[in-house]
């Protein structure tokens, strides 16, 4: 494995103009997108939010059939604080043990893990507004990615001229 920051993928690398200039791989896999159809793992919670989501995500150019997995564990995290939510609001913050002392809701832990696996898949996904702000797009591109097969298809366009 090797040490350092995780690599921003090609993609992401495109859409902010590759700041760092390094050279994209040649050789990096193509993933197709991913199917449209949620998975029949998810709840209907889960399900509206995969229904929600797949056409942003495809859009925007982020999700394929690789990510699948990290979109499918975000619907259901979802799902999951959304039900913990719930029963925090339904038991109260605070419950009596069989004791009879007070103690915290269980599911108020439950829904603070959901809500962090949430955040994180989040970001990987490219759903908060600080993972947005670090892609940048060219006016009128339409967030298309230049042709893989091509190297010189940014040339194709003619050159603006600036006023004199």
């Amino acid at each position: 494995m090797k040490r350092g920051r995780r690599p921003n993928p090609s993609a992401q690398r495109r859409l902010e103009g590759n700041p760092g200039r390094r050279k994209f791989n040649p050789h990096e896999p193509v993933l197709p997108t991913a199917d449209d159809a949620p998975p029949i793992e998810l709840d209907d919670v889960a399900t509206a939010e995969w229904r929600r989501l797949l056409p942003l995500l495809k859009a925007a150019h982020v999700v394929t059939e690789g990510d699948r997995g990290s979109l499918l564990a975000l619907c259901q995290m979802w799902s999951r604080y959304l039900e913990a939510f719930e029963k925090v609001k339904t038991s109260g913050m605070v419950l009596r043990s069989p004791s009879g002392y007070p103690m915290p809701n269980p599911y108020i832990g439950i829904a603070n893990k959901a809500l962090g696996n949430c955040i994180k898949l989040w970001v990987e996904l490219g759903l908060t507004p600080s993972a947005r702000s670090r892609v940048t797009t060219s006016p009128g591109s339409g967030a298309t990615f230049p042709d893989a097969s091509d190297p010189f298809a940014e040339f194709d366009a003619p050159p603006t001229t600036r006023p004199q």
